[in-house]
């Protein structure tokens, strides 16, 4: 699943979450088609983005793009802690899981992070 800008929809994607108002009304359920006219609806409803079924981009510039502008949302967020080296450990799982997430799948379990905010390895491992 991917969020995607209602102006980056393409036709044929299938919504992969239900659409819904700040109040929780279901705007359009799970497992729609996106066509012309859903992109449009969706447009006329202020709807900024939805999530759609498939994990890749159009483009690798796109990826990094995307990619680049949530790491640096990260280290905002981690920006007055980073005199804390567990929470800095923290920052560095979610960037993993972020490069992770948005990259081709590669076996290996997540990293553990001890209580200095040091990298261990893998669950499990050494």
């Amino acid at each position: 699943m991917i969020r995607v800008k209602v102006e980056k929809l393409r036709e044929g994607q299938l919504l992969a979450q239900d659409v819904t108002r700040g109040d929780g009304v279901v705007l359009m359920a799970k497992g729609r088609e996106i066509t012309s006219e859903v992109i449009s609806l969706l447009d006329r409803l202020e709807v900024e983005s939805v999530v759609v079924e498939g994990d890749s981009f159009t483009s690798e510039e796109e990826r990094l793009a995307w990619l680049k502008e949530q790491e640096q949302a990260l280290y905002t967020r981690f920006s007055r802690v980073e005199d804390d080296p567990l929470l800095m450990g923290v920052r560095e799982l979610f960037r993993r899981r972020l490069v992770k997430g948005c990259s081709p799948k590669t076996p290996g379990a997540d990293p553990v992070v001890n209580t200095m905010g040091q990298i261990m390895g893998p669950k499990g491992g050494d």
